[in-house]
């Protein structure tokens, strides 16, 4: 029988083996799939809402790193509707400026005639560039290293593109790559140029290149893979103001009179600081059910990962590095919004949003002052139960089948296809799997976040590569 108070309270507890799961996941696994990408198909209102939503968030992301990532959901009120507007990072005021003028223009401007909504598009274009300078500035410098660094590549290795048609794809290659080699400075040229080739022959050949060479350095494999990524990216930027006014003008009587208002980040739940049980053993020993066979064996492969990868040294080290990172998601934060606040929303109509399928360390719930105690301790109970169970048993998985890490892949989609307003789940990117830590990961929120090198010129911002969030319909 045991002796004194627990060693946890009930809001401690969950929260310790919620993060233990967490953690062991982010090493183990890491990525649980492709990326979920929904494609919301512009043929009724609901899903010309959630697209117009979507893309309104993916103008709001300004800056990489994973603060501004953004998600917006809509409050039906009598006579308006809200915007509820929330970041990872409380949105700045001049984020709700720039988000109101998109709305305002989208309202006065004349779109009746293609004419009159190519001139709204060009200026749309113009304000979202402008407005994103931080994050494009550093993603047009990756792109201009990678493409550089392929052109040294093709022009060094011919023999390992040679034979059919290869050497006609290297010089088609060569000859192609230097649009986006140049020293353009200018960003909007630069988006338009991507815009412009991504459904040239070259974007296959990358593509199929870079499969040839899976066995190659990854350093050579990275760089294949992330130009045309890149393309995909900044060639989104001329895409998304098009779409935007095509949704506008079905949805123009919804935003007749409206109000937009930021949610305030909540104070992220600290994590229960580590003690002599957050050993591999113990950890396992909560995983599994009392009495589990395989318990042994189990311990037996995590003993012997422990050598090469120091997992319990890295689980601990996790449980320090905090760094004032911590974050709860924006989703998260509207969810919580409405459900608080009983805002006026949808019955319940929930789908599985877009993820990269990414676990983050920084990741928190949202802080209940007097834990178990507090009002909202059996609502946040419940839903921290079922993640630490789904956690728990992808962990299990994975050590039993000794299965090592998913391979890395960006956190976004690089978004170049034939038909992009029909393209499915499982179609979108599967194959876009590219390094860690050599600038082109999204390792933003991590706490073990990785540096841009020589072109990180702004020390707080990671090489983030969110799509903006998205726009919960409410």
């Amino acid at each position: 029988m045991g002796v004194g108070p627990p060693r946890l309270d009930k809001y401690n507890k969950i929260l310790s083996r919620l993060f233990e799961n967490l953690a062991l996941f982010h090493i183990l696994k890491g990525i649980d799939g492709p990326h979920m990408v929904a494609a919301y198909a512009p043929t009724d209102v609901q899903g010309i809402r959630r697209r117009f939503l979507k893309n309104l968030c993916f103008i709001c992301d300004y800056r990489k790193g994973g603060d501004t990532t953004t998600s917006i959901a809509l409050e039906s009120q009598a006579n308006e509707i809200i915007l509820w507007v929330a970041a990872n990072f409380t949105p700045q005021n001049k984020v709700i400026l720039f988000l109101n003028d998109i709305l305002q223009q989208l309202q006065r401007d004349a779109k009746e005639t293609e004419e009159e909504r190519e001139r709204l598009r060009q200026k749309l274009t113009k304000k979202c560039i402008d407005f994103a300078a931080p994050r494009l500035k550093k993603e047009c410098k990756l792109l201009l290293r990678a493409t550089r660094y392929c052109e040294r590549y093709l022009q060094e290795n011919a023999t390992a593109v040679q034979g059919g048609g290869k050497s006609i794809e290297r010089r088609s290659l060569l000859e192609w790559l230097p649009r986006f080699s140049a020293n353009n400075t200018d960003t909007l040229v630069l988006c338009q140029t991507a815009y412009e080739s991504r459904h040239d022959l070259q974007i296959s050949s990358l593509e199929s290149l870079s499969r040839e060479l899976d066995v190659a350095p990854r350093e050579t494999a990275m760089n294949i893979k992330a130009v045309r990524h890149l393309i995909g990216r900044l060639a989104e930027r001329i895409r998304m103001p098009g779409l935007l006014i095509e949704d506008f003008l079905k949805l123009g009587p919804l935003f007749k009179s409206y109000q937009i208002k930021k949610v305030q980040a909540p104070t992220p739940a600290i994590v229960p600081p580590a003690d002599g049980l957050r050993n591999l053993n113990s950890i396992l020993k909560r995983i599994l059910q009392t009495g589990d066979p395989r318990l042994e064996d189990m311990q037996s492969y995590l003993a012997r990962l422990d050598g090469p990868l120091k997992l319990e040294e890295a689980i601990r080290s996790m449980y320090v590095e905090d760094n004032g990172q911590a974050r709860v998601h924006s989703e998260i934060q509207v969810l919580e919004e409405f459900h608080r606040n009983q805002r006026r929303h949808h019955p319940g109509r929930f789908e599985e949003p877009e993820s990269h399928r990414k676990a983050y360390l920084n990741w928190r719930p949202i802080e209940l002052p007097g834990g178990w105690k507090n009002e909202h301790w059996l609502d946040q109970r419940k839903a921290l139960a079922m993640l630490s169970s789904e956690l728990s048993t992808a962990v299990e998985k994975q050590i039993e089948t000794q299965q090592g890490p998913t391979p890395w892949q960006p956190d976004s989609v690089t978004n170049i296809t034939d038909t992009m307003s029909t393209t499915s789940l499982g179609e979108v990117e599967n194959d876009e799997v590219l390094g860690i830590g050599d600038g082109w990961s999204d390792d933003s929120a991590s706490l073990a976040h990785m540096n841009e090198g020589e072109f990180s010129d702004e020390s707080e911002d990671s090489d983030n590569d969110s799509d903006g969030g998205v726009g919960l319909d409410a």
